[in-house]
């Protein structure tokens, strides 16, 4: 593997109290070589997030491995453009916030489009280079999520694309031989629903990883309100990989599941 890999962490679990996001940053800190990327999606009413969302970013903010992420969606390129500016222009703002440290540092585009034509690349490319404008240097990161593989121009607008967004039952690394190696390098692999054992998963993260994608989330849950059953092995596997070598080989991933993927969006926003 040639780029290290990072993990992509949709974390759509309100902070309920100072432990709620507990498990995420003891991974973290047990892991430090390794990159996370957090997508934080709190209700932007009010602009700035309430007191328990400040606190918990802020946490996440103080960990140099830790790249927070504004969640804003798209609607597959039909949501009016007015409202994703909006959204952005709040997350934006969030870098004058003097009380806490909650400036984000690029922005996730869920529901992107995955049809590439004059109209969608058009609302692609305005909203994410508005993003990096009002952003500003530094804080410009830009994620799609169409959670499909998609045009490689869509790539020309964006840091990582999610090429698969789907159930561990649908996912097999095939389609990934069908791709090029720069654009894999630009890659975010999401499988939730992930029923095998630790060692499935370690095979399953060399699958992926071998392949030159570099961001990655594997899930025994089946949304993104909680972490994963497996997440402190999943964090330390994947530091582990980074650092050298294949991981421990044990259980295999059992015919049936290497199926063609039937490749779909599953859309895990938060209620808005």
């Amino acid at each position: 593997m040639v780029n290290p890999a990072f993990v992509f962490l949709p974390l759509y679990l309100y902070p309920y109290n100072a432990s709620s996001w507990s498990a995420v940053t003891t991974a973290v800190a047990a892991n430090p070589s390794l990159r996370f990327q957090v997508v934080v999606a709190p209700n932007l009413s009010n602009i700035y997030p309430d007191v328990n969302y400040q606190n918990a970013i802020s946490g996440l903010n103080s960990f140099s491995n830790v790249q927070t992420l504004g969640y804003v969606p798209t609607s597959w390129a039909n949501r009016a453009q007015t409202a994703v500016l909006g959204d952005v222009s709040d997350y934006a703002a969030w870098s004058n916030f003097t009380a806490a440290n909650i400036a984000v540092q690029g922005i996730f585009f869920d529901e992107a489009p995955s049809l590439a034509n004059t109209a969608t690349l058009s609302y692609m490319k305005t909203i994410s280079t508005y993003a990096r404008t009002a952003l500003g240097p530094g804080r410009g990161h830009i994620t799609f999520n169409p959670g499909v593989v998609v045009d490689p121009l869509f790539y020309d607008m964006a840091d990582s694309v999610i090429i698969f967004e789907n159930s561990w039952a649908e996912f097999n690394t095939t389609f990934l031989s069908t791709m090029s190696w720069a654009l894999l390098q630009k890659s975010t692999v999401v499988v939730h629903s992930f029923l095998g054992s630790d060692a499935m998963q370690a095979n399953l993260i060399n699958n992926i990883t071998d392949a030159n994608v570099t961001g990655l989330l594997i899930t025994t849950s089946d949304g993104y309100t909680n972490t994963s059953s497996l997440w402190p092995q999943f964090c330390e596997e994947l530091a582990d990989k980074n650092n050298g070598g294949d991981l421990p080989s044990g259980d295999v991933i059992p015919a049936s599941l290497k199926a063609t993927p039937v490749l779909k969006t599953v859309p895990k926003a938060p209620a808005r």
